[in-house]
């Protein structure tokens, strides 16, 4: 995606107490834009190649449709900035009148930003929109420091200059709208002060179908986003090396691809339900309905070889190694395995797990096979590494103690979405803002309670390349 020079961050941010009122900027906005920036995001459709975290294509007023977003970022922190980058369609021109606005909500009524300056705004806002223009619109923002609430929902819409309240913005004509005309375009979690992020992402489901070959270049492939880089585990040695992955679906699995740059790949162990934990391998904890009882542990390791196991109850009662899980995976190494006098580069590991897997032996978990767009499951994936002359060293999608690998109570969640990411259809126009449904996030976006969907490379290298797939036995 195109990265541009210039950006520019919210200073400030207006949070009223009662009711929401948009208003002119009173001085302190940064000049508007010189004229090239402005050409170099104005387009004629969207972008071969642009991947919208958000797709909305939500109409509003008839004139303009708001065709989605990207976000940098599955979780905020107070202070810090993220940026947005909203997609406008212009299909007829608003008016000299217009604007746009930019709210950002929080749980109360009070705890409300106004944040409605972006570059494109002041230089190519509304009042000189023409009809056929796609219109890229970046966006900085940061929450302020003593937010509170445990989502942000990222609100936009138009307003009419010098009018007040709802009655002076346009209609929202279809998309997830508020009481208040606001249509909503993301929900994510704020970590706030004190308090370890707990991710979630929005696994989309495939578009065409995976071959299981260690390589993530099925067409399908392309429209997951990432994970954000896997965090080291708290009280252990850290690990240097990147390791990221990205989920899909569809009726029969869950897929899975992990990247992992490793300058040594190195396992001793090949086979089937050995201690591959002991040395470089990768990990997926899966409980599935949430209720921290009743999970399934699979490993893959470099030589491609397999561990499953079922808990029925926790780790303290131990595990049934005879079950079989059904996964298939396929690992490509860059570099040569077990040679450490050489430098690697790493290796890749694609899974498809079959579905009914997750339920391990317990035929009666309540988890809905093939999942609805909107369920919810909680897992984690754990990159484990054993260098040369040093003890275990482990990084993981959600962050876990280096005393337990398993951690249920560290589970990232996961909300299965339509191919678009969308993790439910759109509220009527008019519905409460508390029951509004909010787009899903990816690249690890993020959802928190229970009625409310939240909206929150590849490696080369010269050296041999080996691929060894695996069928389950």
């Amino acid at each position: 995606m195109r990265r541009i020079a210039q950006t520019v961050t919210i200073a400030a941010a207006v949070a009223l107490a009662a009711g929401c009122v948009e208003r002119e900027p009173t001085g302190g906005q940064p000049a508007p834009p010189d004229p090239a920036y402005v050409e170099r995001n104005l387009f004629a459709e969207l972008p071969e190649g642009e991947t919208l975290t958000h797709r909305l294509d939500a109409d509003i007023g008839g004139k303009v449709v708001y065709l989605g977003n990207q976000i940098d970022r599955t979780a905020i922190v107070p202070g810090e900035p993220f940026t947005i980058v909203h997609w406008w369609k212009v299909v007829s021109p608003p008016g000299p009148d217009w604007r746009v606005f930019t709210h950002v909500i929080g749980a109360s009524p009070a705890e409300w930003m106004n944040v409605d300056y972006t570059p494109m705004r002041a230089g190519h806002g509304p009042d000189k929109w023409q009809a056929g223009q796609v219109i890229r619109d970046e966006q900085k923002i940061a929450l302020k420091g003593d937010w509170r609430s445990p989502t942000a929902r990222i609100a936009v819409g138009l307003w009419r200059r010098g009018a007040q309240g709802v009655d002076g913005r346009m209609p929202v004509s279809s998309g997830p709208v508020d009481a208040e005309r606001r249509l909503i375009v993301a929900t994510l979690p704020v970590q706030l002060k004190g308090q370890p992020s707990l991710p979630t992402y929005a696994i989309r489901r495939a578009r065409g179908p995976i071959e299981i070959d260690g390589k993530p270049d099925d067409a399908a492939w392309a429209a997951a986003p990432w994970s954000p880089d896997f965090a080291p585990t708290i009280g252990g040695e850290p690990l240097r090396d990147r390791t990221r992955a990205k989920l899909l679906w569809d009726d029969q699995h869950l897929y899975a691809f992990v990247e992992v740059t490793d300058r040594d790949v190195f396992s001793e162990f090949r086979d089937r339900d050995g201690t591959l934990w002991k040395a470089d391998v990768v990990e997926w904890f899966i409980d599935a309905d949430g209720n921290r009882r009743g999970y399934v542990e699979l490993q893959v390791n470099p030589h491609n070889a397999h561990f499953d196991a079922w808990f029925a109850k926790t780790r303290r009662e131990g595990s049934d190694v005879a079950w079989n899980a059904g996964m298939r995976s396929a690992v490509r190494v860059r570099g040569t395995v077990d040679d450490r006098s050489d430098v690697d580069e790493g290796w890749d590991v694609e899974v498809a797990i079959p579905l009914v897997a997750v339920r391990g032996r317990d035929d009666a978990m309540r988890v809905t096979i093939p999942p609805r767009v909107g369920d919810r499951w909680r897992l984690n994936i754990v990159r484990v590494d054993k260098p040369k002359d040093a003890g275990l060293r482990a990084s993981s999608w959600s962050r876990i103690p280096i005393q337990d690998f398993h951690a249920l109570d560290r589970l990232a969640t996961v909300v299965f979405a339509d191919a678009d990411g969308q993790t439910a259809a759109a509220r009527a126009v008019g519905a409460r803002a508390a029951a509004t449904a909010a787009p899903a996030e990816a690249g690890g976006a993020a959802t928190a309670a229970g009625d409310e969907p939240r909206a929150v490379k590849p490696a080369g290298g010269a050296k041999p390349r080996t691929t060894r797939p695996v069928e389950a036995r």
